[in-house]
């Protein structure tokens, strides 16, 4: 059984993810602190594949507008610098490895 105090969290978190995804399908503008999938995953230095798993395996806010996605970009970053840190990688491989989202190659160094 959930307990009082955590269904209340759980209903305030349902009503604001109903409200972004309703101004999604009013307008074709992407909200405030959101930002294209694409683009960070660039920033990051991770294909577009394996950001969208990351976001998806650490609960991040992924939607889908137009044939794209788009996320919470603050929690995004805190996610992916947190995963980017803890990789692992064999000694003369370009491949790197996390268990949250597997093998991936890191194109560029994010800036901390």
């Amino acid at each position: 059984m959930i307990s009082q105090v955590k269904y209340n969290e759980l209903e305030k978190r349902v009503e604001t993810l109903e409200l972004t995804l309703a101004s999604l399908v009013h307008k074709d503008t992407i909200p405030e602190g959101m930002a294209p999938l694409t683009s960070l995953a660039a920033e990051m230095g991770l294909t577009t594949s394996k950001a969208e798993e990351l976001a998806r395996n650490c609960g991040v806010m992924i939607v889908r507008q137009g044939n794209g996605h788009i996320v919470h970009e603050a929690k995004f970053r805190e996610a992916a610098l947190i995963v980017i840190k803890g990789a692992k990688r064999k000694y003369g491989s370009k491949c790197w490895y996390h268990p949250l989202i597997g093998k991936f190659i890191m194109t560029v160094r994010p800036q901390v």
